[in-house]
């Protein structure tokens, strides 16, 4: 029997597909996000100021203790901002056309995208139920809807 998580599993590998193609195309991240898409959301300048603070004396609190025992309260409060600017800049759902496709095991197709996504370090967004809506056979793509999470 073949693994969700299987490479050798066709879906898993096309949902590996979906994923990569997802990230190029629709994937948005914050400019205040270490790392980018090509799909930057602009991010006023006050919360800029202040995602950069709290990340300094998160900084600074971890080189003082020299790792990162006492960092955690520094660490709470930058990420509980960071998952404030995610809530007002990013939407909720996006979602995503990409060339038709029809995986054969849904389930091992959706393994395969929540992989590659979380892999990528820059997603905001995971399938959840139904993301994966009914192909129209008259239509040129496959539509997939992803809903932002608290990574």
């Amino acid at each position: 029997m073949v693994g969700l998580n299987d490479t050798s599993n066709e879906s898993y590998s096309l949902g590996q597909l979906t994923g990569e193609i997802i990230e190029h195309k629709y994937l948005p991240t914050m400019e205040t996000d270490m790392l980018k898409t090509f799909n930057v959301i602009k991010v006023d300048d006050t919360d800029i100021a202040e995602n950069k603070r709290l990340d300094g004396i998160l900084d600074n609190t971890y080189r003082m203790a020299k790792g990162p025992v006492h960092s955690k309260i520094a660490h709470t409060k930058w990420i509980e901002h960071t998952y404030t600017l995610a809530d007002k800049y990013l939407p909720s759902e996006i979602t995503c056309l990409i060339t038709k496709i029809e995986p054969k095991d849904i389930n091992a197709f959706k393994e395969g995208l929540i992989s590659y996504l979380w892999n990528t370090d820059l997603s905001w967004y995971m399938p959840e139920d139904d993301f994966f809506k009914p192909n129209n056979p008259h239509a040129w793509c496959s539509t997939i809807v992803l809903t932002r999470t608290r990574r």
